[in-house]
């Protein structure tokens, strides 16, 4: 069974991971970044050193308060 990841800065789950240069982190949707919150779920984006992956929506957790 695969371990749920979790936001490096708050630990939610995250939704995806932000890789910008040598730094990488998994993030929730408040510590995302806005080219993060833009992909839709269960894409990526590959720009130079710069990875920016948004999770399956069947690896994201619902959140009661967002919406």
């Amino acid at each position: 069974m695969a371990e749920e990841k979790k936001c490096a800065r708050c630990g939610k789950d995250a939704i995806g991971v932000e890789s910008f240069g040598c730094c990488t982190a998994y993030v929730c949707h408040d510590h995302a970044s806005s080219l993060l919150l833009e992909l839709a779920p269960g894409t990526s984006l590959s720009s130079g050193e710069c990875y920016l992956e948004r999770f399956s929506p069947s690896r994201e957790a619902t959140d009661p308060g967002s919406g």
